[in-house]
């Protein structure tokens, strides 16, 4: 039931952004969060903040996911397999339909590298959130971890998330806007991928 409420909640705050993210408040909001980080960069939190936004990066996710897909296979795993690359095509077929639908440039201010394409949603926010908490969900329930273990896991890939996200506006190539509207996105399309899966999973036994 809570899952069912953070789902329409992050519904309503995606449409509700995608709608609203050209309001004064928002952009006075974008903007003053963006120089707030612009503020703080040092060589130090550069270099933080660059190894994230890699780990969100297609570069590195999907080598990250081939190889976990290989693994799934060789596990003779091909239920698993096959929403794993559903899980990856869907949500960048879908971040890219929302970006041309949207269709919001990104920030000018001081960016720390220059990125292509449009802004709103973050792709590494949408990505991060339905990859990472995917395998999450996988992992847990092929494994069968017990509760502690469970636990460390969803800290670990919920911290992973949050620094991924946030590397996107210290970096400056997203508002802060685009980055929740990405992660709502992302949560919406993960709750359906891991319903699609559930419903899958009874109907077909987990060792296939």
């Amino acid at each position: 039931m809570a899952k069912k409420i953070f789902l329409i909640i992050s519904l309503i705050i995606f449409f509700g952004l995608a709608f609203s993210y050209d309001l004064v408040f928002f952009e006075k909001m974008d903007i003053h969060i963006l120089e707030f980080f612009e503020g703080i960069r040092t060589t130090f939190l550069n270099g933080f903040f660059y190894f994230f936004t890699e780990l969100g990066s297609k570069r590195f996710i999907i080598p990250m996911s081939v190889a976990v897909l290989i693994f799934l296979i060789i596990k003779k795993k091909y239920m698993e397999s096959s929403f794993l690359i559903l899980a990856f095509l869907g949500m960048t077929g879908l971040n890219h339909i929302l970006k041309g639908w949207i269709h919001r440039e990104r920030p000018s201010l001081e960016a720390l590298f220059h990125e292509s394409g449009f802004s709103f949603p973050s792709g590494h926010a949408m990505g991060s959130i339905v990859v990472y908490g995917f395998l999450f969900y996988l992992f847990i329930y092929m494994l069968k971890m017990g509760q502690k273990h469970r636990y460390i896991w969803l800290t670990i890939t919920i911290l992973f998330i949050i620094l991924i996200s946030i590397s996107r506006i210290y970096i400056g190539v997203h508002y802060p806007t685009d980055i929740i509207a990405g992660l709502c996105a992302g949560y919406a399309y993960l709750f359906s991928i891991i319903r699609l899966y559930q419903l899958s999973a009874k109907k077909r036994p987990l060792s296939n």
